[in-house]
């Protein structure tokens, strides 16, 4: 599967899930808690690969940086917010999920360049 694919199923799957959970108001308590932590990863990844690639003509992301961004998320929403702001709520179980969906979208092969 190509990064590009791994960004649109997780696109997909993430915009299921909001219209579950929000629209029609069904909470599976596992993916409400840890599919978006998981699929942000392809997301931004793949957002940001689409920058590098196709607007500043830059090679696709490399598995330093894809691990680099993991890893910022991890410290911005695990460790920045809850400091910042007492209602946001540090969840040390979402780094599995921050690594787990790096590591998707990381290990799908990148798009050929146009």
């Amino acid at each position: 599967m190509s990064r590009r694919q791994v960004f649109g199923v997780s696109l997909l799957l993430f915009v299921l899930h909001q219209l579950l959970q929000k629209g029609l108001s069904i909470h599976l308590p596992f993916f409400h808690a840890y599919l978006d932590p998981f699929l942000s990863m392809p997301i931004v990844l793949g957002l940001l690969d689409w920058e590098r690639t196709r607007r500043y003509g830059w090679r696709p992301l490399i598995p330093w940086e894809i691990a680099v961004v993991a890893l910022l998320f991890v410290f911005l929403f695990e460790c920045g917010f809850p400091l910042w702001n007492p209602a946001f709520t540090a969840d040390w179980w979402d780094v599995p999920a921050y690594g787990a969906g790096a590591l998707v979208y990381g290990s799908s092969r990148p798009h050929a360049q146009v």
